[in-house]
């Protein structure tokens, strides 16, 4: 994806003339209801030259209609239909964080606790080594844990948890806390974490505990998504005529996911999340709709405090964002007068995006395909769909 303002410009500059070219003329409305917003939603995923996907609205707390447009793969043409599954990338993120608060509501996790003491052995920076390293720390990208070349290097060949902790550049010279750098291992780390604490996998950790309670269409493993509508990524910009993400062919090499392997399972709290446009719509539920008076929370005030609270500002000025455990806080009455909570995931070609604000109303978009140009860290397609998709007053 292009960083850095100049790159950006260019890249907008590049997009009309040498972008993937839609091959899809209008969106579709599911369920709607009220305020039709297919044309104005049709406009802002052709401009982005959105290859397919789907946008499932959130409205006064509650799910609203959901809009398709284009196509989930290229080879063959099948569309992008709300039943679709995508690749969430770093939207995993803000899952993997619900999981670990549903968990602490539940009593069974405390996000406070020294990483050292779920993982069974000593975790410490070496150049602080007195210091523990709490799992807040690492929900909020603050741990000091960084993506190192060796971290990197395990996209070809899985390199064990233990070899990647015992290399000194996954470790940044500061103690927790000090600075925000974002880290893919550290929030993959995460799902480590939680398979040696409770000796089962993420998956069904996260089916059980997260995706099951609230009717999410949702996996961590792909090779359970038999027989379902999956969707490719493609980058738009330089065009591509084969996908980058290939969801068949990962599928056929998968492994299923139903046993814990804390040290090679790492990649899937960070970006490997599959699951439909309304299911991640439904995991911001329990954060929009709080504790209902009439029933157990799903998450607990503390829980909800903790993931709404940001803890570090994003280093990126162009829009103003701050990352708390899990979610980014956006806080720019130039993007929206009201301060807006959520997560991106960009790979692959995909810009994947949710958000929503105080009063109930948001959005979740997945696609298989888009401009990734940005302000910022901000997506400029996720930029006009809140436009589109958050009433700038409270209805």
């Amino acid at each position: 994806m292009p960083v850095g303002n100049r790159k950006n410009l260019l890249y907008g500059m590049a997009l009309p003339v040498f972008g993937k070219r839609c091959h899809w003329k209008t969106a579709t409305g599911h369920g709607v209801a009220g305020v039709n917003l297919t044309r104005p939603i049709t406009r802002a995923l052709r401009k982005h030259h959105v290859v397919g996907g789907c946008v499932q609205l959130i409205r006064n707390g509650t799910l609203a209609e959901c809009y398709s447009a284009g196509y989930a793969t290229l080879e063959p043409d099948r569309p992008a239909r709300p039943d679709t599954v995508f690749r969430t990338a770093s939207v995993a993120k803000m899952a993997c964080a619900l999981l670990v608060f549903r968990l602490q509501t539940l009593g069974r996790l405390d996000v406070n606790i020294d990483i050292s003491d779920l993982w069974g052995d000593r975790i410490r920076n070496p150049l602080y080594p007195d210091t523990p390293i709490p799992l807040s720390a690492l929900l909020s990208h603050t741990s000091g844990i960084v993506d190192s070349a060796l971290y990197y290097s395990s996209f070809q060949k899985t390199v064990p948890v233990r070899e990647l902790l015992a290399d000194p550049a996954t470790y940044a010279n500061r103690p927790p806390f000090a600075r925000f750098q974002y880290s893919n291992f550290a929030a993959g780390l995460v799902g480590c974490l939680l398979e040696k604490r409770f000796g089962e996998s993420f998956e069904t950790l996260a089916q059980r505990e997260l995706f099951l309670p609230l009717g999410a269409d949702a996996t961590f493993d792909i090779s359970a998504l038999c027989g379902r509508s999956m969707a490719d990524s493609y980058r738009v910009l330089p065009p591509q005529k084969s996908a980058s993400f290939n969801a068949q062919a990962r599928f056929q090499a998968a492994s299923p996911l139903d046993t814990p392997d804390p040290q090679t399972h790492y990649l899937l709290a960070s970006g490997s999340l599959f699951i439909t446009a309304e299911g991640l719509a439904r995991l911001t539920l329990p954060l929009i709709q709080r504790a209902a008076p009439d029933c157990a929370p799903f998450l607990n005030p503390e829980a909800c405090r903790a993931m709404l609270t940001p803890t570090a500002a994003w280093p990126e000025p162009a829009v103003r964002m701050r990352h708390g455990m899990g979610l980014l806080e956006m806080d720019d009455p130039r993007i929206h007068p009201h301060c807006l909570h959520g997560h991106q995931g960009f790979a692959y070609g995909a810009v994947n995006g949710v958000f929503f604000d105080e009063h109930g109303n948001g959005f979740a978009s997945l696609n298989s395909g888009a401009s990734e140009r940005r302000l910022g860290h901000l997506s400029c397609l996720n930029r006009d769909l809140i436009a589109l998709c958050i009433p700038g007053v409270s209805e």
